[in-house]
């Protein structure tokens, strides 16, 4: 100290030059905070993550905001020409307003019911604002020139015009604030220490404090990336004020009552800081440990606060180098005017309840914990998020929100967007089911009112993109066709009834018909198996089932006039029948090789319900393993059939008048199933908007067709012989007749087939599955939906979600809770599993603000406790007083909480406590409470010969003057954020102040002497 003293003038230059260069070279604090924004939660978080992809989306960078119309008698034709004409000047000059992106009713008419309030009073416009360099209030004077001549009320709200309105307010309270304390502090000084010289030294010193230690933080918030909330400058200001007027006056009252003794100027400062000194050590100690374990924090407002550690350091330094200079420069005048240096006077309140305490420590302690126990049974808080409700109604962007509120919904103004992004693009009908399975599971949250996404922009499902809306036009094709089928199926049972003889003679013809038969069967084959492939391929496959339906309708239109042909042809073909027998002969030595085919068809479809035995439980298996096993009992049937045809051809000729009537029946059921087909037809067009599944019934259809052409490919080659033999055919015709009646029993077959697959699409169509055609995807009005919803890229996609609780309540953070599960369980198994995700808006980012500052509340709280406590037990030397002190400022802190919560709920009248309010009242009362606690303690110590008892008393008369004068400068200092107007600040002082007084007067003076008398109590009953 002695060093100290003689360097004090370049010490007192070092410090002038310091403030000086560090306040000059000062970046805008405010700027950079508003330039940057609050760090409040950590970047893993779900709102964070869900920001920084909508930053990626480029289309809308930027935060969301309203600009909200009004006239509280409603919105006159005037006003919405008006208002028109407003909205197509921002559009012009949108560039340079920084509108990324904007949504109106007026160039939207869809979105009046959305942005045009029921009572015709409000009209909102929603718009993405992109600040660039510029300031809120830059942007504000833009918008304000591009609107003058606006004859309409409009208000501009949202996240960044509220945001820079609390941050004003909170500017503005800090100014105010420091202002009065400054003022406060002045005024206090002057009436203790009846000087005025002392109050000035006081300021100035601990200013340069601020000073240096605001020009070193704000240098490494900008070089450093420190944190920086709007509670930063304002945390520095209280505290270093607070408690560096606190360890002034504990300094000059000990360097006074050092005078008082007859000590030259020199040795009472030698003899002040080997004793205050030491204390005031070992107070600002356990003050920078506080502070500095808020590193420790993950939550960017908490850690914001750390700044005091180094503003503790920087005013360590002032009080061991400056505040000597300028008492060994003015010494005893540093009193002036008062003329008589003299003593302090003891504190005969805390004196006398130390004594009272130490006398009846079990009445004492019974008394406080009676007094404690409804604090702690109502230490519950419920906390409140509400920027907005802090603010009240008097600034524009407020006002302009409670329009929205009171006449749409709060939701409306501050919506929530989910965001996704996956890996590859989403484009497709995976992804896109997958985002309706979210969207519509978003949707079925309690409190949500509307969600629009990609596949429901609108807010509605779009029934085109359900598959049983796509199903129900195929089924009604497939009815038809069905109804055909069965027609055929009664024309060939009328043939075989009339079949009795048969004339061969234009057995040419038959076989020419026949050949354009099978034509047409190959087309119907070929366009079954497009059926079949565009059915089973989804999307990719709608156009092929329509080409080859097409292909089938042709087919059909060409059999039937085939058919029609052959009818004529029968009444000639007697004539050759004579002929018939040598190509009937060649025909039945071909028809063993179809049974071989057929029966090898019939073991290789065995072999695979062996190899696949889930195949057996499959209805369609089991269905095609019995239509081939009936096929080949009809082949054989046929066989034996025409075999006794051979023999008995004669008797056919007779019969071929009833066959040609059949036929001409048969021409009637096939323009029957043409018309069927057309039908069908008009499905399939349907179809290419959606079918995905339901290809079962197609390809067994197909399979029937191709074996049914197999079929007729023999036959033809058959009835070519026949042309040379058929004359020789004499009888067989009631065996014909069997053969006619097994094809009547695959066509029934067919038919039977066809109604499975109407069943199968039926039953398909009764569930809501989400599907998109491929050339769907493509459309013009689709893809301006994904412009809208989804990046560039398609690697990105988000869902606006409106609520219809209040954005800030705790309601509304819990639906925000419950879309994120929705997010995590509808992603994880889906193809989209592992996509980044996250909900981006004001709720969003209150819940993950919340649900991080209670994590760190409990984490940090501990680490400052046992910190403290750790330094507690290395200054005073003893654990269980250390304990004593710790319980009492836990006990504080619930008494100042339990203040403000009454005075929230029963004066304010507000929902909850401002959130950040119990933390920073927590440190604060800690921190500075446990400075009382070491001056007691230090004093105590110093009375070592006295027993334990009397020297608590004694050192509570001593120090509790400077412990009432400390808590009435800390106590005032925060008694001037009342004035602010903000709902936190003033929670924030009342609490302190709350704190620090039940501290000063009950805890410290009261329970910490009772707890220390009370042992030796006991000892004393337990000898008597």
């Amino acid at each position: 100290m002695k060093k100290i003293i003689s360097w004090r003038w370049p010490l007192l230059i070092i410090w002038l030059v310091m403030t000086l260069v560090l306040t000059i070279i000062q970046p805008n604090i405010n700027d950079i905070m508003e330039e940057r924004g609050q760090e409040t939660v950590p970047k893993s978080s779900p709102s964070v993550v869900a920001s920084d992809l909508l930053k990626e989306m480029s289309k809308s960078e930027g935060s969301s905001n309203l600009i909200v119309f009004y006239n509280k008698n409603g919105l006159t034709n005037t006003d919405m020409s008006n208002i028109q004409s407003a909205v197509q000047s921002l559009k012009t000059n949108q560039q340079k307003l920084g509108i990324t992106d904007m949504l109106d009713p007026i160039s939207t008419p869809a979105l009046k019911d959305t942005l045009i309030s029921k009572d015709n009073t409000t009209l909102m416009v929603n718009f993405t604002l992109h600040l660039g360099d510029r300031k809120v209030d830059d942007v504000l004077k833009q918008f304000t020139t591009e609107l003058k001549d606006l004859d309409v009320a409009y208000y501009l709200t949202g996240e960044s015009f509220i945001s820079n309105d609390y941050l004003k307010a909170s500017i503005e309270g800090v100014e105010k604030s420091a202002i009065l304390t400054v003022l406060f502090i002045l005024i206090v000084l002057i009436v203790m220490f009846r000087s005025v010289v002392i109050p000035l030294i006081s300021l100035f010193t601990v200013g340069v404090s601020y000073l240096v230690s605001m020009g070193i933080a704000a240098q490494a918030i900008d070089k450093l990336n420190f944190p920086v909330t709007s509670l930063t400058q304002m945390m520095l200001v209280l505290i270093l004020f607070g408690i560096g007027t606190d360890y002034n006056i504990l300094l000059f009252n000990r360097f006074k009552e050092e005078l008082a003794h007859g000590k030259t100027t020199n040795q009472a400062i030698m003899d002040t800081y080997r004793t205050a000194g030491k204390t005031i050590l070992y107070s600002i100690a356990t003050v920078f440990i506080a502070f500095a374990c808020l590193s420790f924090s993950d939550f960017g407002i908490y850690k914001s606060a750390n700044v005091v550690a180094i503003g503790t350091i920087i005013l360590l330094l002032e009080i061991v180098t400056l505040t000597p200079f300028f008492m060994k420069v003015l010494g005893a005048k540093l009193f002036w005017p008062s003329k008589k240096i003299s003593d302090h006077n003891d504190s005969r309140i805390i004196g006398g309840l130390a004594s009272f305490s130490i006398k009846r420590p079990i009445i004492t302690l019974l008394v406080i914990a009676v007094c404690l126990v409804p604090v702690f049974m109502t230490s519950g808080q419920k906390l409140s998020f509400d920027q907005i409700e802090e603010l009240g109604d008097d600034y524009p962007s407020t006002k302009g929100f409670g329009i929205v509120a009171d006449h749409f919904s709060r939701g409306m103004a501050l919506p929530t967007t989910v965001v996704i992004k996956h890996k590859e693009s989403m484009e497709n009908n995976d992804a896109l089911g997958v985002i309706d399975t979210i969207t519509n599971s978003i949707k079925g949250i309690s409190g949500v009112q509307s969600v629009r996404s990609i596949t429901q922009p609108q807010g509605k499902p779009i029934d085109q993109f359900y598959i049983r809306t796509q199903s129900a036009e195929v089924t009604k094709g497939i009815s038809a066709s069905r109804d055909g089928v069965n027609s055929i199926k009664n024309g060939l049972d009328k043939m075989q009834d009339g079949l009795k003889g048969a004339d061969f003679s234009e057995v040419n013809k038959l076989a020419d018909g026949t050949a354009q038969l099978q034509s047409g069967y190959e087309q119907i084959a070929f366009a079954m198996n497009k059926v079949s492939s565009g059915m089973s391929s989804g999307a990719s496959g709608a156009q092929e089932i329509q080409v080859g339906i097409s292909k089938l309708h042709q087919g059909l239109a060409n059999i039937a006039s085939q058919t029609a042909k052959v009818s004529g042809g029968l009444t000639q073909i007697q004539q050759g029948y004579t002929s018939a027998q040598g190509g009937y002969d060649k025909l039945v030595g071909g028809l063993p090789s179809i049974q071989s085919t057929l029966s090898t068809m019939n073991d290789l479809i065995g072999t695979l319900g062996q190899s696949h035995s889930e195949l057996n439980e499959d209805a369609d298996y089991v269905k095609l393993k019995t239509m081939g096993q009936q096929l080949a009992t009809a082949l054989a049937s046929t066989t034996n059939g025409f075999t006794t045809l051979q023999k008995n051809y004669k008797q056919l000729n007779s019969s071929f008048a009833s066959t040609s009537a059949g036929l001409k029946q048969l021409v009637l059921a096939q323009n029957q199933i043409v018309n069927g087909l057309k039908e069908l037809e008009n499905g399939a067009v349907q179809l290419s908007k959606g079918l995905k599944q339901g290809s079962s019934g197609g390809k067994e259809l197909a399979a029937n067709l191709t074996k049914l052409n197999m079929a007729l490919d023999k036959i033809q080659k058959g009835q070519v012989q026949l042309n040379t033999g058929l004359n020789k055919m004499s009888g067989g015709l009631s065996n014909l007749k069997t053969g006619l009646q097994k094809s009547s029993t695959g066509l029934g077959d067919i038919s039977t087939g066809l109604k499975t697959t109407g069943d199968f699409l039926t039953q398909m169509g009764t569930t809501k599955t989400f599907f998109i055609p491929s050339e769907a995807l493509q459309d013009k009005s689709f893809q301006r939906a994904a412009d809208a919803f989804m990046s560039q890229n398609r690697t990105t996609t988000q869902l606006m979600v409106v609520l219809n609780k209040d954005p800030y309540s705790p309601e509304a953070l819990d639906i925000i809770k419950e879309i994120n599960e929705v997010l995590d369980n509808d992603l994880d198994g889906s193809i989209l599993k592992g996509s980044l995700h996250g909900a981006a808006g004001p709720t969003s980012n209150t819940y993950d603000m919340n649900k991080s500052q209670l994590d760190s509340f409990k984490s940090t709280s501990v680490i400052v406790i046992v910190s403290v406590f750790l330094v507690l037990v290395l200054v005073i030397r003893a654990f269980w007083p250390a304990v004593y002190i710790i319980i009492s400022l836990i006990a504080s802190y619930y008494v100042g909480m339990g203040a403000v919560k009454l005075y929230t709920l029963y004066i304010l009248g507000v929902g909850g406590v401002s959130s950040f309010v119990p933390f920073f009242a927590f440190v604060i009362i800690v921190a500075v409470g446990v400075d009382y606690s070491i001056f007691l303690m230090m004093r105590y110590k110093e009375y070592g010969e006295l027993d334990h008892r009397e020297a608590i008393t004694q050192a509570a008369k001593s120090v509790g003057g400077v412990i009432i004068s400390a808590m009435v400068i800390l106590g005032g200092t925060f008694a001037t954020l009342m004035p602010s107007g903000l709902i936190l600040l003033i929670e924030l002082a009342i609490s302190v102040i709350v704190g620090l007084l039940v501290l000063t007067f009950i805890f410290l003076p009261m329970m910490v002497p009772a707890c220390m008398a009370l042992p030796g109590l006991l000892d004393n009953k337990r000898n008597k």
